[in-house]
């Protein structure tokens, strides 16, 4: 699994970061159409990290993940 440090546009709500909304990967921005699905994962040492199956307008699939504690996003290829 190879990760790319992305920048991510997000919607904050109830809380800051709530859910991606669009991405930037490759000098290209994709807006998110659809999270697919949503899982927290607990990693021993370095805290919570939220992981989202998106597909963009596009129709093209992508897996991100936010490392709450490092405050960083990435796409996960």
């Amino acid at each position: 699994m190879k990760l790319h440090d992305i920048q991510v546009n997000t919607y904050s709500g109830y809380k800051a970061d709530e859910r991606p909304l669009k991405f930037t990967f490759k000098g290209e921005t994709h807006t998110i159409h659809e999270i697919i699905r949503q899982a927290y994962e607990e990693i021993p040492e370095k805290g919570l990290r939220r992981v989202y199956d998106i597909k963009t307008d596009e129709g093209i699939t992508f897996k991100l993940s936010y490392e709450e504690n490092q405050d960083r996003w990435f796409l996960e290829e």
